[in-house]
């Protein structure tokens, strides 16, 4: 299979080396990474290959934490497709050099290692490049897998070619992994379990949004919000829900005169649809863009602003959860530190949802008469629920792969 998978390699290498030479020379940048035609980037400290934006993000955030403890390091950041690259692109940071991830072809490959001369590879998620992992072993690379999974639709395809896999995972020094579950895939294939290690899973691990005191001032002042308000922030929110929020508002206001609530449509598009709503139910409120926070009822119609408004909420409500699509992205408001809920229907975050429950950074609830009686709850203790810190990152999946990594440069 191994000799199988080399010849074949070579043969895609030269099908496509005429006209990935042309594209190259006519300052292609994909190209140009595929055939190992970038620039010698002099001594890099860490190749970390990841291959879309998922994996991208999770490489931003083992960056981040490497970067805190050792400023000087250099890392050459490595994907495979467009959406990867342009991620991998917003680190604005000249010791992080990006490209694509070459043809896994020993032309192709060798030619990448002799311009970024990395002390150590670093693998996101379950890439397996044989070609690559093979010449990182012959030089003496040491190799780590970080945030590694296997799939129980991948595991039967792997085991077909358990030979070979098998050695080739040997060539890792260690393997970071999610679960208990993926450990045991691993061990399936002759894998020690001294090399592997359960970290969790590093995509929960962004930082802490910078916090200002000023800028949570001033988006509170946007709204309308005095210091003793309490400001529900419903971020996402899809088609249904705005009702919902409106009623549980009607009656939440008429007990509390310092409760506000805050509408931020998941799409701007259905602005007036929510306004015509808003009129059925004879309620006065206030739109965001216009600042004129004159009611405990605020609409947001400006794009770009969910970061701050989660920011200067004492909670958050997310949206796409009380009607059945799916669920939207809870850990934004967690990342801002602010407690988050949402509704029972969260196929698309069912990992974030057990994040966030078993963190106990929000809560779940089934319908907008749970939500109410929680928020009643919460504005009564406000000490309900964990505020996710910096310091939660030091015991992190990120911190567990990133210690052991700066631990293991100091012998390369």
């Amino acid at each position: 299979m191994r000799i199988f998978y080399k010849i074949l390699s070579v043969l895609v290498y030269f099908v496509l080396w005429s006209y990935g030479r042309l594209r190259a020379a006519s300052g292609s940048e994909l190209w140009r990474g595929r055939l190992g035609l970038i620039l010698n980037q002099g001594r890099i400290d860490i190749w970390i290959h990841a291959a879309s934006v998922g994996e991208t993000k999770i490489a931003g955030y083992l960056i981040d934490y490497l970067r805190c403890r050792q400023p000087e390091l250099r890392f050459y950041l490595s994907t495979m497709t467009v959406a990867g690259h342009k991620m991998a692109e917003t680190i604005n940071d000249t010791n992080v050099v990006t490209g694509y991830f070459p043809l896994d072809c020993t032309m192709s490959v060798r030619r990448t290692f002799d311009s970024i001369n990395p002390r150590l590879l670093v693998i996101a998620e379950t890439e397996i490049w044989p070609n690559l992992i093979k010449e990182s072993h012959r030089r003496q690379i040491p190799i780590v897998l970080v945030n590694g999974r296997m799939s129980d639709k991948a595991f039967p395809k792997y085991k077909l070619i358990a030979k070979m896999l098998s050695q080739l995972l040997s060539y890792y020094e260690k393997i970071f992994v999610k679960s208990e579950s993926d450990k045991k895939k691993f061990e399936f294939f002759k894998i020690s379990g001294s090399h592997i290690k359960i970290a969790g899973d590093m995509k929960f691990d962004a930082p802490i949004l910078p916090h200002s005191v000023e800028r949570v001032n001033k988006t509170r002042a946007q709204v309308g919000a005095a210091d003793n308000d309490f400001v529900l922030v419903a971020g996402s929110t899809r088609p249904g829900e705005e009702e919902l929020l409106l009623r549980l508002f009607g009656g939440l206001s008429k007990t509390y005169a310092s409760f506000r609530l805050v509408i931020a449509p998941r799409h701007l598009s259905r602005i007036d649809e929510i306004k015509s709503a808003i009129a059925l139910q004879n309620l006065n409120y206030g739109t965001y863009e216009s600042n004129n926070g004159i009611s405990p009822l605020m609409l947001v119609d400006k794009m770009g602003e969910l970061d701050n408004l989660y920011q200067a909420a004492d909670l958050a409500f997310v949206g796409g959860t009380l009607v059945n699509v799916g669920g939207h992205n809870i850990l934004e408001p967690v990342w801002s530190g602010t407690p988050v809920v949402f509704g029972p229907f969260v196929s698309n975050i069912a990992e974030a949802r057990d994040y966030v429950l078993a963190n106990n950074y929000g809560a779940m609830v089934d319908t907008i008469e749970d939500l109410e009686v929680l928020i009643q709850k919460f504005m009564k203790n406000r000490n309900m629920f964990a505020i996710k810190s910096e310091e939660d990152l030091l015991h992190s999946p990120t911190a567990l792969a990133g210690d052991y990594i700066l631990e293991r440069l100091k012998h390369v």
